[in-house]
């Protein structure tokens, strides 16, 4: 690889599955010759994967990229992702800004940086295509060593086929569509054999999975990945609830080198309110049932979850169902969202929308009650000894299994080394978002 061709830098905002793309990008641009930079003003090109799942996102996009062209004047600015798809050429007015590249056409930057001096002003947005090249290009990988990170997002699938009345995610990403599994089974070895130790499921929905091949799903895909050996550990990124097999929930739970860990966007624990999303509601007490099971089951487990509060339609009641809901299953964390108006979504339309000021408060309410949640589960981790990756050394820290960011001491100054296992427990201490945890030891 040249070091000293053109510098490109990165900025990903919004998903994992955002970050793990320009992961991939980066590898491809390193293999022709393309030198990385972190910081934008140093850059001749500036690729910025962008979010548009909430308002919010979108004002913070719009905002940094008009704050970008002065950070970066000389710079060459390449937009991608969800804003991109949304807008369209619309960023081709935007100051700085040259290319704008739909979601269906991100393979293609490579080429358009490479012939930058022929093509000056380019958009390309159509969003449904078909060919599985489109969504999942070839990852040039290049180890833990290069990038500085300890976790491999494995991008397994894009697109969403659901029909949700808020989310205007399919009509950015598209239909769902699948890499294939003998892909997916390459590029798990080669990120193994390059040192990963913990390899993170990705996509827009990932319980959509399927091979094209065998039609075989998310289950299959775990179970063929498992039988590859090593030290490693998987991630499942977020699953709808309508993905919560019992062999998901099982490998959750039992095997040893899947996190004991699910994420699930539950959206709302309210039938009604399901109902208007367009979610599944009927069998919400089977929903209810089967997390409660998890955490009894499991106790040691990390169970997480999204929400969305001010929902168009959303009483106090139902709002209060959710709480009680919520409560009964015991989350150890949660994310919680307040409902944004999508352009072209049913929701958006609707009367009967909710003011920010009640958003707020029973944003408050929700993430007040998680936390309780969370420190109850905290406690009870108190004596049971966590596994750890070390992400960084100084001060050393990581993530367990389980999802609990842990900040090691205790270990010799210098010892800790990136990448490695640490074993290490609770003290019941925090710091800076990190639980204190005091190192027993660490393996390679």
């Amino acid at each position: 690889m040249n070091p000293c061709g053109p510098a490109v830098a990165f900025v990903s905002i919004g998903c994992r599955t955002n970050q793990q793309e320009l992961f991939a990008l980066r590898g491809t641009l390193l293999s022709m010759g393309f030198s990385i930079v972190d910081l934008p003003e140093s850059a001749q090109f500036v690729i910025v994967n962008t979010c548009s799942v909430t308002s919010l996102a979108e004002t913070k996009t719009g905002r940094f990229l008009r704050a970008l062209s002065r950070t970066a004047p000389n710079a060459r600015i390449l937009v991608t992702g969800c804003f991109a798809q949304q807008h369209g050429s619309a960023l081709l007015e935007y100051p700085g800004v040259n290319w704008v590249i739909g979601n269906a056409h991100k393979h293609r930057i490579p080429s358009i940086l490479t012939e930058s001096a022929k093509e000056k002003k380019l958009c390309f947005t159509d969003v449904d295509l078909a060919d599985e090249t489109s969504v999942f290009w070839e990852d040039c990988l290049y180890g833990p060593e290069t990038s500085g990170r300890t976790r491999f997002s494995l991008k397994i699938q894009e697109g969403c086929d659901f029909g949700c009345s808020y989310c205007i995610v399919p009509a950015l990403r598209g239909r769902s569509r699948s890499a294939s599994k003998l892909k997916l089974v390459d590029i798990f070895k080669r990120s193994l054999d390059m040192g990963y130790k913990e390899i993170v499921l990705t996509g827009t929905h990932i319980g959509q999975y399927r091979d094209s091949r065998d039609g075989g799903g998310l289950e299959e895909l775990l179970t063929r990945f498992l039988k590859e050996k090593g030290d490693y550990r998987i991630r499942l990124s977020s699953l709808d609830p309508r993905d919560l097999t019992d062999t998901i929930i099982s490998m959750a739970g039992r095997e040893k080198r899947i996190c004991d860990h699910l994420h699930v966007s539950v959206q709302s624990l309210c039938a009604d309110v399901l109902r208007s999303m367009k979610r599944p509601h009927e069998h919400l007490e089977t929903l209810l049932e089967r997390l409660r099971s998890f955490r009894q089951k499991y106790p040691s487990a990390g169970l997480g979850a999204d929400f969305i509060v001010g929902h168009p339609g959303e009483s106090g009641a139902m709002f209060e169902t959710t709480l009680r809901n919520a409560e009964s299953v015991g989350f150890t964390y949660g994310h919680v969202f307040r409902f944004s108006k999508r352009l072209g979504t049913e929701s958006s339309l609707k009367g009967d929308q909710i003011t920010e000021s009640v958003k707020k408060a029973r944003s408050a309410a929700l993430r007040d009650l998680l936390q309780n949640s969370r420190n109850i589960f905290l406690y009870s981790q108190l004596s049971i000894p966590l596994r750890i990756i070390i992400e960084d050394t100084e001060p050393a820290r990581g993530v367990s299994g389980n999802y609990i960011k842990v900040e090691v001491r205790g270990m010799p100054k210098g010892k800790a080394q990136k990448n490695r296992w640490v074993t290490a427990r609770l003290n019941g201490e925090a710091a800076r978002g990190y639980q204190i945890a005091v190192g027993l030891c660490q393996n390679s």
